[in-house]
């Protein structure tokens, strides 16, 4: 059945009326897992089934029964390495009722339905007892409940309970222990990530940030990334790798709920501590020998194990107040951690401070941190977006423009006033980026040249303007409602509502923007939506048939992806598929258009790239897509602050010409269709490969 719900339409911006399947929510959930992106992690994989076989083998040199609980099982994939490496009992539970009967299906297909008893509860529900789901405690524990954070899914009490209630005094756990590191650096790049820095104006005074955002070191929200695709170039680290937490999950000693540590090491370099790298490793076996490291490349113990993986990334923490430091100084670093979080901080080696925030963390007092992302942080710093925005501003701007300025947090209102702009209409209609931006209009001394309206446009009227005429609009463009880059058309829908307060010529920018796609081959991303199949030498098919049934509901065409982080050749040229102009008259009517994609290299073609051109005139724009020229069969470097949208073929075409049986030769292609109806505010994709 489907229901009627409400959602964000996000090329509008508006509230809209959708008919949505009534299991949506659940499907979605299944769909979006990392399930099948952990499967696909062939490390995480055999280290686990070689720390499994080490347990076992040391237990029957023991002479003891084996019995071995497996906590959050999903696809029951370690509980049947136990059952294949001979244990007399297992146990597996799993919580998420579709993996459960994901789990039972896959276990009865591979033939473990005798020999693994599984119990579709949380671990901490789980009685031992005779009448209980375990008539006896196990004497091995594997379990992989981690997160790129490491503690983030509740590991530290799923693992006490289960010494507490579920396991022998002198049972095996694994993995047996995690090692945490962090290492200070100092970078332009990360500090264009932690807040809105200045903005630097020639000719006028500058941008100031508001001191609640420079002493705020934001939200204690985890920025996880995919740390080796940060250009060695654009950071410099301040110490080597610091080990500051070591959890010893066999049982031994307790796992603290919260906990702080202090290094002091000497500072490698001069500048400022501008971030913390963090990573984690994992001893899977009780020796230590067993090593599954998710350090970056320049820290990897074993570089030729570097395995990629999305399920665990790295992540950089940001000190509530960058440090200056010199070469040779003495650097405090200090971490904390409770049950479910970390941060970090950086002192001098003298000083004496002493916590981090130990009550419950870091808090965003600036409230930037809570309505902007880290992305979205750096891209209202990127020195590329600015340098044209005050260019075209500085173009256009007079003493006696009046400029109407769209978009949330919209800093190039704020660049207008401050270039002599005789008054500046800001629409901001979302609180939280009105707040940041009212805060910066206060700092700046701009509160008689910038007015912030409040309303939605199409509710707008001259009266809101003084009736005065608008001599320039301009957006950067974003919108939090956005969701892909040509969702930011909503400052289109914008212009058209309030085509009544502007002049007849009124200047508009951006004045188009222009939806380009191209063809590449992911060296990796593909594993997230790839079927997994034979797992280890388990059948898997169960599991890729939920996933797939799920993708069919929830998934949608084209998928967000930060590609900067996910490396990709070009298989095919640039192709613009549609050019929408804004200073055109609105034409209500709805578009198709087909274009193709030829692919001109050798080597698979795996996905479809799309992304946004914003034309600001005077050959300046604004690109969401690739930030060098693309080449066909070269690596293709991403915009460091947007997500493109992707498209993951199901079959991957290969180059070269298909022979038809009446002797025609047609090229491999990719056949691109949008859909775009602007009254619904309805903009899809669909593709279809000549294979």
């Amino acid at each position: 059945m489907s229901t009627f719900v409400s959602v964000i339409n996000p090329v509008t911006g508006k509230t809209d009326w959708r008919l949505q399947n009534d299991d949506y929510d659940f499907h979605q959930e299944i769909a979006r897992s990392a399930y099948a992106d952990m499967l696909h992690d062939t490390e995480r994989n055999q280290k686990y089934y070689a720390a499994l076989r080490r347990a076992v083998g040391i237990l029957r040199g023991r002479g003891e029964r084996v019995h071995v609980l497996d906590i959050g099982t999903g696809t029951g994939l370690l509980s049947m390495m136990a059952a294949t490496l001979g244990a007399d009992q297992v146990t597996a539970c799993e919580a998420f009722s579709p993996m459960a009967e994901c789990a039972r299906k896959g276990i009865q297909q591979n033939g473990f339905a005798d020999k693994i008893k599984l119990i579709p509860k949380r671990s901490t529900e789980i009685v031992v007892g005779k009448d209980g789901d375990m008539d006896s405690r196990a004497n091995i524990l594997i379990t992989e409940v981690f997160d790129t954070e490491l503690i983030g899914e509740g590991g530290i009490g799923t693992f006490t309970h289960a010494h507490r209630e579920l396991l022998q005094n002198d049972c095996i756990v694994v993995p047996s222990v995690a090692n945490m590191y962090v290492q200070p650096v100092r970078s332009d790049m990360v500090r264009r990530w932690r807040d809105i820095q200045p903005i630097r104006i020639q000719g006028c005074d500058d941008i100031a940030p508001p001191d609640e955002l420079t002493k705020c070191g934001g939200a204690p929200s985890l920025h996880d990334l995919q740390m080796d695709q940060i250009p060695r170039d654009q950071f410099e680290t301040v110490s080597d790798p610091i080990r500051v937490f070591r959890f010893d999950f066999s049982g031994k000693t307790p796992l603290p709920f919260e906990n702080q540590s202090q290094n002091v090491i000497k500072s490698q370099t001069s500048g400022q501590v501008d971030g913390v790298f963090m990573w984690w490793d994992l001893e899977m076996d009780t020796q230590g020998e067993i090593i599954l490291s998710c350090a970056p490349s320049w820290a990897h113990p074993k570089i030729e194990e570097l395995q990629w993986r999305d399920h665990w990334m790295q992540a950089i923490y940001y000190p509530s107040i960058p440090l200056e430091v010199n070469k040779g100084e003495e650097v405090k670093v200090i971490s904390y951690h409770d049950e479910y979080s970390l941060w970090f901080e950086v002192a001098k080696g003298s000083s004496e401070k002493e916590d981090c925030h130990k009550e419950g963390g870091p808090v965003c007092s600036c409230g930037a941190h809570i309505c902007f992302s880290r992305s979205r942080i750096g891209m209202m710093n990127d020195p590329i977006r600015r340098q044209i925005y005050q260019k075209v501003l500085q173009q256009n701007v007079t003493s006696d423009t009046t400029c109407l300025c769209l978009g949330d947090g919209n800093i190039m209102a704020l660049v207008a006033a401050r270039l002599g702009c005789k008054q500046v209409f800001s629409v901001e209609t979302n609180p939280s980026t009105r707040k940041v931006m009212q805060s910066f209009i206060r700092k700046n001394g701009l509160e008689g040249v910038i007015t912030v309206l409040t309303k939605d446009p199409e509710t707008l009227t001259p009266t809101d303007f003084g009736d005065r005429k608008v001599d320039l609009v301009v957006g950067e463009p974003y919108f939090q409602s956005s969701v892909l880059p040509w969702h930011n058309i909503s400052h289109w829908y914008s212009i058209e509502q309030l085509s009544s307060v502007l002049a007849d010529e009124a200047k508009i920018f951006p004045a188009g923007m222009m939806i380009k796609a191209m063809a590449v081959e992911f060296t990796d991303l593909w594993k997230i939506r790839a079927p997994v199949g034979v797992c280890e030498g388990f059948n898997l098919q169960v599991f890729d048939d939920l996933i797939d049934r799920s993708s069919n509901v929830a998934d949608e065409n084209v998928e967000p992806q930060p590609l900067w982080e996910y490396p990709c050749t070009a298989r095919s040229g640039i192709v613009d598929i549609y050019n929408f102009q804004y200073t055109s008259s609105w034409d209500k009517t709805a578009v198709t258009m087909t274009k193709t994609l030829n692919i001109k290299s050798e080597g698979p073609c795996n996905a479809v790239v799309l992304w946004a051109d914003f034309d600001f005139g005077g050959n300046c724009g604004v690109s969401t897509g690739p930030r060098e020229t693309p080449h066909v069969g070269k690596e293709v470097k991403w915009d460091f602050y947007t997500r493109q949208g992707v498209h993951l073929l199901k079959h991957p075409l290969t180059s070269g010409n298909i022979e038809r049986g009446d002797n025609s030769v047609t090229q491999r292609a990719i056949h691109v269709t949008l859909n775009f109806k602007p009254k619904q505010g309805e903009l899809e994709f669909t593709f279809k490969s000549e294979s």
